[in-house]
């Protein structure tokens, strides 16, 4: 008879971590408030796996089950460790394998593999190939990933831009009396909920 393989790599399957990112696990959809001449939002996916603060070694098997993606965090205050992978390629790489096998979690990982191949044309520290239209639709799909999990959707509307004056809109508290209001294009007249 073989030795026990519980806590080796092999026995963490790829059934085995969707079934855990379904129970323990979050695909999150973030926008951060982005001033570029182009796109006042930076989209990010994340795939989170979180445990206990006890069991953060079994989440670093895990990250070397999934062949190395993400850092794993502990937060002492709230007990509470993750595996967070935030990184494009690596957030495509776990979710285009584990997509197979997820039940709860399917509908946001097949959104979120949907956005992330929008923005594939979209390289990192370059000037933005992406198109309008193509921004409005990776925002929409920001939205109905955030509104399948639960409580973080549909709470506050995004405007993409003023539709009077189709000028993107400053964030007040960051005005100051030295700053002008910058002229950009606009986008598209709609606003997306968020």
């Amino acid at each position: 008879m073989k030795g026990n393989t519980v806590g080796s790599r092999h026995y963490l399957s790829d059934e085995y971590l969707a079934g855990f990112l379904d129970g323990d696990g979050s695909v999150v959809a973030t926008l951060e408030r982005y001033y570029s001449k182009r796109f006042p939002y930076r989209v990010r996916i994340k795939v989170n796996f979180t445990q206990h603060a006890r069991h953060e070694d079994k989440l670093k098997l895990m990250q070397e089950a999934l062949r190395g993606p993400g850092v794993v965090r502990t937060n002492k205050r709230k007990n509470l460790a993750e595996l967070v992978i935030q990184e494009r390629s690596q957030v495509k790489t776990v979710l285009a394998r584990l997509v197979p096998f997820l039940l709860i979690k399917k509908d946001q990982a097949n959104l979120a593999l949907e956005v992330l191949e929008g923005m594939s044309s979209n390289e990192k520290h370059k000037p933005s190939t992406l198109s309008e239209k193509a921004y409005i639709r990776i925002l929409s799909l920001v939205q109905k990933i955030r509104s399948l999990n639960s409580g973080t959707g549909g709470k506050r509307e995004i405007r993409v831009f003023d539709p009077v004056t189709t000028e993107f809109l400053e964030n007040p508290r960051m005005k100051t009396e030295s700053s002008d209001s910058v002229r950009r294009k606009p986008l598209a007249r709609t606003r997306v909920k968020v």
